[in-house]
């Protein structure tokens, strides 16, 4: 009986590891925020950059990275949502659940800019961009 809940218990969370936690917010749906490479978003205004952070283990448990990085990528545009951008790109890699997006605006027209709060368990920091000197 001991040995039928250890499985259990190693199932549980291998499911609890493979799942994402972080749901699109109403105005990345509203607006149709896109997810672009640095390449495509040379001829868009970066409005900002944001370094958005998930939980990437649970437990001693890693998560799935494509689900820690699908994570990452609804918070970056959720906070594009939030900034009336339209796309993120990422600037960084994803590592230790951790990553830095650029927020832009590359349509024309206005994206409804509303607050979203993060998901519990993921943070978000978000500073202005400042050109080079």
């Amino acid at each position: 009986m001991k040995g039928l809940s250890i499985v259990f218990m190693a199932g549980a969370l291998t499911v609890i590891a493979g799942c994402t936690w972080v749901s699109p917010s109403p105005q990345v749906k509203q607006a149709g925020i896109m997810v672009l490479p640095q390449d495509r978003v040379a001829g868009c205004q970066l409005l900002s950059k944001t370094q958005v952070s998930v939980a990437d283990q649970v437990g001693f448990i890693s998560r799935m990275q494509a689900d820690v990085e699908k994570d990452l990528r609804t918070l970056a545009m959720n906070q594009a949502g939030t900034q009336g951008g339209d796309t993120v790109s990422p600037l960084t890699a994803a590592m230790n659940g951790t990553q830095t997006f650029g927020i832009y605006k590359c349509l024309g027209g206005h994206s409804a800019a509303a607050t979203s709060a993060p998901s519990a368990g993921s943070t978000i920091k978000t500073t202005p961009y400042q050109p080079p000197r």
